[in-house]
């Protein structure tokens, strides 16, 4: 036998069916879908599972869907209690860099799991789907974005291999690290029967039969593709990988096929974000007004409600409801947006210097903090922002030579990490190693 041919039946023995679970927004399929290619492109089954509601843009991207029910996910049981409870076993000094990104961070990270919770009814459609399902098919690896923690009991009930892939910082791996150093220390108050995050998580564990564990918590492994300037959880196992943009599929349009005659500016404040907020949106209206003043073009990527009935659109602007980032970025001079980091790494594999404009809540506030630290951009805070004070530091970011600078440096982190393509020996390597059977 051939070295080709020995090659081609070890590819057919180490076939694998693998589920990838999410939950229903872009922002968090998106970035699994070219480790989904590449699985597929390998040989693999691969099938991607989520409510109903993301169904088609799952088979937009050329994958296997799996429909978890129609029902929508029900609003977040938090309360300011439960909320508290997190923040005094956390205990951060009040102000500090770390006290700052809990409160922009804590109410999505207790929700993601609180959305799993059974309802008064005592039903969880798309938990107990995405359970039956990995019951059903029985995947070998099951990898799980960490705001579908069901997930990981599917993976447990079906003895699969477990893996989490992140869209973003491991804010769960930097949360647990501090509680496990809070109930190491006596003085502290904060003990096991204590934990608040153990108590989140236990009405979606215990439906399923399990106890609060780490291993159900964090998987067996994570496939990491963000850089990260956030305490790294020792307990937790990563595989790096690049970012590669995936931001949906769409005919490129004819004009984008010429080059600006100007340089041109994006304005994007993510797909996901309408989701949640109604109405218009002042950071348009801002961004509009300064664009007015300026020798640029801006493809401003918003719908009808972000931009209001009143605001005026300036000659320079060319709206879209919808276009693909990685159809834009390569012909743009810089990109204006909110801080996501599906957008903010699309902009950077194209070397794009970027302005983030902050609020108080979600993400912005590290990929602000990563995009300063490399000098690839600037970062202005919503709150108060003006037409002038926007107008004024993006001339910079579009003149000063130094952004440009700071976006190559990004780009070269991004670089350093294996691709998807690279990784995916490694992933049928430990989903060997870590398959339990059942």
């Amino acid at each position: 036998m051939t070295s080709a041919t020995a090659g081609i039946h070890d590819s057919e023995d180490s076939h694998m069916r693998i589920l990838i679970a999410v939950a229903p927004l872009t922002a968090h399929l998106y970035p699994s879908v070219p480790l989904a290619w590449a699985l597929q492109t390998a040989g693999h089954d691969v099938r991607v599972a989520s409510n109903s509601g993301l169904v088609e843009q799952i088979t937009a991207a050329g994958l296997t869907a799996v429909g978890l029910g129609e029902r929508t996910l029900p609003p977040a049981p938090v309360t300011d209690e439960e909320l508290d409870r997190f923040s005094d076993a956390l205990a951060f000094e009040a102000g500090s860099d770390a006290d700052q990104l809990w409160r922009a961070i804590r109410f999505y990270l207790v929700a993601a799991h609180a959305r799993y919770h059974p309802d008064r009814e005592g039903r969880q459609e798309p938990a107990d789907n995405l359970v039956e399902a990995a019951r059903s098919w029985r995947p070998d690896l099951v990898v799980w974005d960490p705001a579908c923690p069901a997930a990981s009991v599917a993976a447990r009930v079906c003895g699969a291999a477990s893996a989490r892939m992140m869209w973003g910082p491991d804010y769960l791996g930097w949360i647990r690290g501090r509680l496990l150093e809070r109930m190491a220390d006596p003085a502290s108050g904060v003990r096991p029967d204590t934990d608040p995050l153990a108590a989140n998580l236990a009405p979606v564990f215990e439906r399923y039969g399990h106890g609060f564990s780490e291993d159900l918590l964090f998987g067996d492994f994570t496939v990491d593709p963000i850089p990260s300037r956030l305490p790294r959880h020792p307990g937790v196992r990563r595989v790096p990988m690049r970012w590669v943009p995936y931001t949906g599929a769409a005919p490129v349009p004819p004009w984008l096929s010429r080059p600006p005659s100007r340089p041109r500016v994006c304005l994007s404040l993510g797909v996901t974000g309408r989701t949640v907020q109604e109405g218009r949106d002042a950071r348009v209206a801002a961004a509009l007004e300064a664009a007015a003043g300026m020798d640029v073009e801006v493809v401003a990527t918003v719908n009808a409600s972000q931009l209001g009935p009143d605001t005026r659109v300036p000659d320079n602007v060319r709206l879209h409801d919808y276009v693909p980032l990685t159809q834009v970025m390569p012909t743009c001079s810089a990109i204006v947006h909110h801080g996501g980091f599906g957008t903010f790494f699309a902009a950077a594999a194209h070397r794009v210097p970027q302005m983030i404009v902050t609020d108080e809540l979600g993400s912005s506030l590290s990929s602000s903090r990563y995009l300063t630290s490399k000098g690839a951009g600037v970062a202005l805070p919503g709150d108060g922002l003006t037409a002038d004070r926007l107008g004024e530091e993006l001339s910079r970011v579009l003149t000063e030579p130094s952004f440009r600078e700071g976006a190559d440096a990004v780009f070269a982190d991004l670089a350093s990490a294996p691709r998807p393509t690279e990784i995916v020996p490694v992933l049928e390597r430990m989903a060997a190693r870590h398959r339990k059977g059942a």
